[in-house]
């Protein structure tokens, strides 16, 4: 019986399966531009600023392991926005310059300038912005046709991109304080205020637009309307940012989508929250379970203490009486307080079977996790 032909490298090589043929690397990050910060943070806050090894940083920033495939996705985002140098499981991580301008500015200027600079260190964002010239971005299909088109993305990739890229752009609009125009940031040297507003990318539409200054946020949970606005606009938010933390309010981050999906979130971003329970409004009260689910500080207020659930009165509650002579000023100062003590013992502000799951969470990825929270 004859022999069979034994096959040559190049039928060997046809009949490879097509998964087994190189991957072609990503180009953009896979993760935004807010998300890649934590990495830089970590360093900064946790060494000084000084070098880690990869396996300290993944822990610190919530994971078990540095060969993880979603930390090193987002290692190698903040590589690719030029905020640390370092990559892969045994690396020593580094914060580059452009990361401390971000993290630990010595003026909201150079934070600003230091994020569009990170932006744009991704030559094919940078490329995509200079094409569309001042003109809005198109809706979905457009928008991902171009950018197939003319950038050369894949296809299995696009949807990816246009996130991310759209997420960047409303996380940059946020530090210029505008509130209307266009998504391009082309021509713009700086988000600083007074930069033109055709100049930088639109952000979600605000009641009153402020310029963003820091990192942390604080998500207000209370209601909506009559003098609560006020209370927000006049109390909350200088006493929250006197904190430290930059406070966030569900209607301003509205877009099209599921109102539960991006309050949740903001919520799971926030490093810690602030819950007006006055009224027991239904709303808050569900926020506030989210809140808990996700095992984050929440510090209280309430004009009545009859509206504070009785298992939560353990917890950081300030009660305002608005009869009283200078209860706004009062009210500034504890809630800025209150929030200043929450960060410093958060589990103090988490009811009991949540703060124990906490625990366990953190015991789990090592004993020293940080919370997603601390982007």
């Amino acid at each position: 019986m004859p022999e069979l032909e034994k096959p040559t490298k190049e039928r060997r090589s046809r009949s490879k399966p097509i998964g087994e043929a190189k991957k072609v690397p990503w180009t953009f990050p896979k993760n935004t531009l807010e998300d890649a910060i934590r990495i830089a943070k970590i360093i900064e806050e946790k060494n000084a600023g000084n070098a880690m090894p990869a396996q300290e940083v993944a822990v610190a920033v919530g994971f078990r392991q540095a060969q993880d495939w979603r930390f090193q996705d987002l290692l190698r985002s903040a590589n690719q926005y030029g905020l640390v140098a370092g990559s892969g499981p045994k690396a020593q991580v580094s914060i580059t310059k452009l990361g401390q301008d971000i993290v630990a500015p010595r003026a909201p200027s150079q934070r600003a300038d230091g994020l569009l600079a990170a932006f744009r260190a991704v030559k094919d964002f940078e490329n995509v912005e200079k094409f569309y010239g001042g003109k809005r971005i198109p809706e979905d299909e457009f928008f991902l046709n171009t950018v197939t088109r003319e950038f050369n993305v894949p296809r299995d990739r696009v949807d990816v991109f246009a996130k991310i890229f759209r997420d960047n752009l409303n996380f940059l609009r946020s530090f210029s304080g505008k509130s209307a125009g266009t998504d391009n940031i082309a021509g713009s040297e700086t988000l600083a205020q007074g930069t033109p507003a055709e100049k930088i990318p639109a952000p979600v539409v605000s009641k009153e637009p402020r310029v963003r200054e820091f990192l942390d946020t604080c998500f207000v949970m209370m209601p909506f309307g009559e003098w609560f606005d006020r209370y927000y606009q006049e109390i909350y938010v200088p006493a929250i940012k006197e904190a430290g933390f930059e406070p966030v309010r569900a209607d301003e981050l509205f877009t099209t989508g599921s109102v539960v999906e991006q309050v949740w979130e903001q919520i799971e971003k926030a490093t810690l929250l602030l819950a007006d329970l006055s009224g027991k409004n239904a709303n808050v009260f569900y926020e506030l379970g989210l809140a808990h689910a996700a095992r984050k500080p929440v510090v209280f207020t309430s004009a009545l203490v009859d509206d504070v659930p009785f298992d939560l009165r353990h917890l950081r509650v300030i009660i305002y009486d608005v009869r009283e002579p200078e209860w706004a000023a009062r009210l500034m100062k504890s809630v800025t307080d209150y929030l200043r003590n929450a960060m410093k013992e958060p589990g103090k502000s988490i009811p009991h079977p949540f703060r124990k799951l906490a625990e366990e969470a953190e015991g789990s990825a090592g004993g020293k996790g940080n919370r997603r929270g601390s982007s």
